[in-house]
């Protein structure tokens, strides 16, 4: 395991003799952990020739335990302030530094500014994402017993959903079974703003009620102050009830959704349903190293439109969010998103989830949702789950 982190601290270090950058700080959480092993209150600095400081303010002792990053590039710090020294120390260059800048909050990099004045500040979240999009063997696996998990809890939701039950009782026992196989409660997204539990359970009108997120389908929540997920709602006869939910196995997410109804759809929610798991199967034959990401959007965009979806694809009417599909690993929301605008080229060993749903305004949602992993042949499922309407 001490292999693969190094490995991925090597394969940052080329990165940024590429690009011109001496040194990278990272900072986030999630960063901290990809390059490292653990997480502690600190910055861990890796040059353009490979030299590494950990440089930690608190959690020493834990971070010493855990992490890959040899002891003599270990050290105590009590503030920012003494990483210039610290690094021209270890002879790294400092004429070019980078951050995360899309997630360093403002006043950290004006401190860091301030701090590193002799020193050009750049960005460098966009080479740290674009190499974690891309996954290891040893990711794959972690990815594929989250989806083993996630699998489990579709079972349990068959059993667990029925009329009359609360959205926040049926996500409540969802959740707790989970936690006893190992999910680790709170997973991570990167975007500003942005949360996630351990998944939705939302039915009926709430699920294609408008939200300020960028998802498709949040349902109402218990409260404004968390506008989102299963609500104190009654599931009602006959109505749709989404389970979109994320498995943690150790960090690493897999993202799931599927459609559940105690009793019969309505033929046009059914209709639409249909309409989502064609689409699903025709981007798993479709899509392919190389396509870019933002043409596969478009073809299905143009899908949604011809089937008379377009005021419903993907969100209602102008609340709609402008992808099918995104990255997933350690954060929900990862490269590559499979989006308007996005105008890079698939690769393999991407994992994403395609997440095709259908909303219509004061009725309810469907849709199906499935992670996976891009192969030369094509995007390989990770969920195991079956995709046909759950009639309880």
């Amino acid at each position: 395991m001490k292999e693969e982190f190094l490995s991925r601290i090597s394969k940052l270090s080329e990165t940024l003799k590429e690009n011109g950058i001496d040194v990278a700080l990272i900072m986030q959480n999630t960063d901290l952990y990809y390059y490292s092993g653990s997480i502690p209150s600190g910055v861990l600095a890796i040059s353009s020739e490979g030299d590494i400081l950990y440089a930690i303010r608190r959690g020493y002792l834990r971070t010493k335990n855990e992490t890959a990053v040899p002891d003599d590039a270990l050290i105590q710090i009590k503030g920012l302030s003494q990483l210039p020294a610290l690094l021209k120390e270890r002879g790294m260059r400092l004429d070019t530094v980078g951050i995360e800048m899309d997630v360093v909050p403002a006043d950290m990099y004006l401190r860091l500014k301030s701090i590193f004045k002799e020193s050009n500040i750049t960005d460098v979240s966009f080479h740290i994402r674009w190499q974690r999009a891309k996954k290891s063997p040893y990711e794959i696996e972690k990815m594929q017993n989250a989806a083993r998990m996630l699998d489990c809890t579709m079972e349990d939701a068959k059993e667990l959903i029925r009329a009359g039950k609360s959205e926040i009782q049926v996500s409540a026992e969802l959740e707790f079974r989970a936690r006893k196989r190992g999910h680790q409660g709170r997973s991570k997204m990167r975007g500003f703003n942005g949360e996630v539990f351990m998944g939705h359970v939302h039915s009926g009108y709430r699920s294609a009620y408008p939200s300020g997120f960028l998802k498709p389908t949040t349902g109402i929540g218990p409260h404004p102050s968390y506008p989102e997920g299963a609500s104190f709602e009654k599931i009602d006869k006959d109505s749709p009830v989404i389970v979109d939910f994320l498995a943690n196995y150790q960090g690493y997410l897999s993202d799931e959704t599927r459609l559940f109804v105690d009793g019969k759809l309505p033929k046009e929610l059914e209709r639409a349903f249909y309409f989502c798991a064609e689409m699903l199967e025709w981007l798993e034959e479709t899509v392919k190293v190389g396509m870019i990401a933002e043409d596969v959007y478009n073809q299905c965009l143009s899908m949604a439109e011809k089937a008379g979806y377009k005021d419903n694809f993907m969100g209602v009417k102008h609340n709609q969010t402008p992808f099918v599909g995104h990255g997933i690993g350690l954060e929900l929301d990862e490269f590559p998103f499979i989006a308007k605008g996005q105008q890079y080229a698939l690769e393999e060993n991407m994992t994403f989830a395609f997440e095709p749903k259908i909303a219509f305004e004061g009725i309810g949602a469907v849709g199906i949702e499935n992670t996976y992993l891009l192969t030369k042949e094509g995007p390989k499922p990770f969920n195991r789950f079956p995709r046909e309407i759950v009639y309880l």
